[in-house]
């Protein structure tokens, strides 16, 4: 069902552009989380060493000086990371795999649903194999006009991040 064939140069050139895109998504992510990381890790202290006195506060579980303060603030900071890349669908290593192996594979179904996110700037796809039992979630840049569940499609894709390069209607 799947024919895997080489990348060419700019379908190669346009997947640089999306790794670009989620490295700069993941860079905005780690700043905000950083941030977040700060504002948790500096009001529990004011509010600690200006409600209770000194001998009480170091004791405390809000502690600076306390190593499970700092381990749940690193637990925090890596659950807020990787929350913020799986609620906006970042698919920066998969990308970066399709780009070392620069391989992509058609795929010809029916599609089961289509929807737009993130302000009309991306388009989910999903497919139903019928052979598999299985649903395929596959996304592009952009509003995808005139194609409805149910459409028989052709779709040449990034073989491991599952981009869509090309769709036509069959």
């Amino acid at each position: 069902m799947s024919d895997y064939t080489f990348i060419t140069t700019e379908e190669n050139f346009l997947l640089q552009q999306a790794l670009k895109r989620n490295k700069q998504q993941l860079g905005k992510f780690a700043l905000i989380s950083f941030i977040v990381l700060l504002v948790a890790a500096i009001i529990p202290q004011i509010y600690l060493y200006t409600q209770h006195t000194k001998g009480d506060a170091d004791q405390s579980l809000f502690s600076y000086k306390n190593i499970w303060f700092w381990v749940w603030m690193i637990c925090f900071l890596v659950a807020l990371v990787f929350a913020l890349i799986k609620v906006t669908d970042i698919r920066y290593w998969a990308l970066k795999k399709d780009l070392v192996a620069l391989q992509k594979a058609t795929l010809q179904a029916p599609m089961e649903a289509v929807y737009l996110e993130n302000n009309d700037t991306q388009t989910n796809i999903m497919i139903m194999l019928e052979n598999k039992k299985k649903r395929l979630f596959y996304w592009m840049r952009g509003a995808l006009e005139g194609y409805r569940a149910g459409q028989e499609v052709e779709i040449t894709y990034a073989r491991y991040s599952r981009v869509i390069i090309s769709i036509n209607k069959k």
